[in-house]
C-alpha cells in the first residue's frame, strides 16, 4: 500500500472523487482515503441532480460550466446513467407566479432557457402529472445521474492517471510538520503529502479541527423514500422552492430511476443539527412517509397504490449560506471542498477545478471568492 502521495483526498463521495480525479489528471500522485465504500455515505443517497434551475445567481456562471463538464464527462466515460430529462418547478397558488417569473428572467439574462408553463404544457412534458397545479416553471437542460456510477466513473478517471483508492481507512487527524501539513493519521496507519484535502461532508469540520481549524459546517437532515419499481411513469425531474401537500420542507425533488423505482427526497427546514449527529441515523418518522406520499398522489395520481420499498435519512454539509467552503484552510497545504447544502453531485466537478486551480496557481474558470474557507471570518471583522 502507497504510504506516500503528492496529495490525499479525505472522502470519496462525488466531490472527492472529482477532485482526486481532477489532481491526478494534473499529473499528480493522489491517494484517496475513504471510511467506507466509495459513493457509500451521503453521495449514494443523493438524487444527483445535474441542473442550474432556481439556484443561487451568483453562482449561475459557475454552475453553468459544471453543467457542461458532466455533458462532456458523459461524452468521455457514458457510464453514469446520465440523463438530460430536464426539471419540472410546480406552482400550486397564483400568488407563487411571481416568483417563478422572477427567477425566469435571471436565468434568461445568464443565457438560460427556463420557460413558465401553464398545465396543459406541462401535461404535454410529464403527462403523468394530473394534480390540480397552477402552472410549472420547466428548464429544459437538468439532468440526472445514477450516484454511485457517477463517483465510480470519476475514481476510474482518477485511477487512470495516477490515483489510488484506499476503502476501510478511517481518518483520526491531520498531522503537521513546521506550520504546515504533512499527512494524515488513519485506522490503518499514517499516510504522507504535502497536500490534504477534506472532502468529508458533514464530518469535515470535525477533522479540520485536529489541526485547530474551524470551519462553519453543520449537517442537516434529509429523509428520502423509493417505491417498488414500475413502469415508466415520471420522465423528469420534478420539484418546488417550497413544497407543498403537508410536507414542511425547504426542497422536493421527485424523480424516477433506471430501475424503475420513484425517488422521493425533502429537505427539512430547521433540520440542521449539532455536530457530530451524522453518526446518529433515526428511524425515519411515519409523519414524513405520510406527507410524501400525500405530495406524490397529489402531482401522480396513476401511482396510487405502489409499494414503498424503502426510507432512509441521510445528513448534507451546509454553511451559513448554502455555498461550498473550498480552498486553503489553516496549515499550508490544507485544502477544504465541503459544504454543499445537497447540491454537492452540479457543484462537484466545479470544486474540484477551484482546488486543482488553486494548488496549481493557475485561474479557475469562473469567480472563486464565493467560496472562499474564510469569507465568514472576513464578514465578522468588517
Amino acid at each position: 500500500m502507497v504510504k506516500r502521495a503528492d496529495a490525499i483526498v479525505v472522502g470519496a463521495g462525488v466531490v472527492g472523487a472529482a477532485t482526486a480525479a481532477a489532481l491526478a489528471e494534473s499529473g499528480r500522485r493522489v491517494l484517496v482515503l475513504e471510511q467506507g465504500v466509495p459513493g457509500g455515505a451521503v453521495s449514494g443517497a443523493s438524487l444527483a441532480c445535474i441542473g442550474t434551475h432556481m439556484m443561487d445567481e451568483e453562482e449561475l456562471p459557475l454552475l453553468t460550466w459544471c453543467c457542461e463538464a458532466w455533458a462532456e464527462l458523459d461524452r468521455r466515460a457514458p457510464r453514469f446513467e446520465y440523463n438530460r430529462c430536464g426539471q419540472l418547478r410546480f406552482l400550486r397558488h397564483e400568488n407563487e407566479r411571481r416568483s417563478a417569473e422572477t427567477w425566469i428572467g435571471i436565468e434568461r439574462a445568464a443565457g438560460l432557457r427556463p420557460e413558465l408553463l401553464d398545465p396543459a404544457e406541462v401535461q404535454a412534458i410529464e403527462p403523468g402529472l394530473t394534480g390540480p397545479i397552477v402552472a410549472a416553471t420547466w428548464s429544459p437542460d437538468s439532468a440526472v445521474v445514477n450516484p454511485f456510477l457517477a463517483v465510480r466513473t470519476l475514481l476510474d478517471v482518477a485511477r487512470s492517471g495516477s490515483a489510488d483508492v484506499v476503502s476501510g481507512a478511517t481518518v483520526t487527524a491531520l498531522v503537521t510538520r513546521g506550520g504546515r501539513i504533512a499527512g494524515v493519521e488513519t485506522s490503518l496507519g499514517r499516510f504522507e503529502a504535502s497536500i490534504v484535502v477534506i472532502a468529508g461532508g458533514p464530518w469535515t469540520q470535525r477533522l479540520a479541527a485536529t489541526a485547530d481549524v474551524e470551519l462553519p459546517i453543520v449537517p442537516r437532515k434529509a429523509q428520502c423514500l423509493a417505491t417498488v419499481g414500475t413502469r415508466p411513469v415520471i420522465r423528469t425531474v420534478v420539484g418546488a422552492c417550497k413544497a407543498e401537500g403537508g410536507v414542511d420542507a425547504g426542497y422536493t425533488q421527485i424523480q424516477q430511476a433506471a430501475s424503475g423505482q420513484v425517488l422521493f427526497n425533502t429537505v427539512l427546514e430547521g433540520g440542521v443539527t449539532a455536530t457530530g449527529s451524522p453518526e446518529i441515523v433515526p428511524e425515519v418518522d411515519r409523519a414524513f412517509v405520510r406527507d410524501s406520499v400525500d405530495t406524490l398522489l397529489f402531482l401522480f395520481p396513476a401511482l396510487a397504490g405502489l409499494d414503498l420499498l424503502r426510507s432512509w435519512v441521510r445528513y448534507e454539509a451546509v454553511t451559513p449560506d448554502d455555498r461550498f467552503l473550498t480552498g486553503p484552510a489553516g496549515p499550508e497545504g490544507l485544502f477544504v471542498a465541503a459544504g454543499d447544502g445537497g447540491t454537492g453531485f452540479v457543484r462537484s466537478l466545479g470544486m474540484a477545478r477551484i482546488i486543482r486551480d488553486r494548488i496549481d496557481g493557475t485561474t479557475p474558470p469562473c469567480r472563486d471568492d464565493l467560496y472562499d474557507v474564510g469569507r465568514f471570518a472576513a464578514r465578522a471583522a468588517a
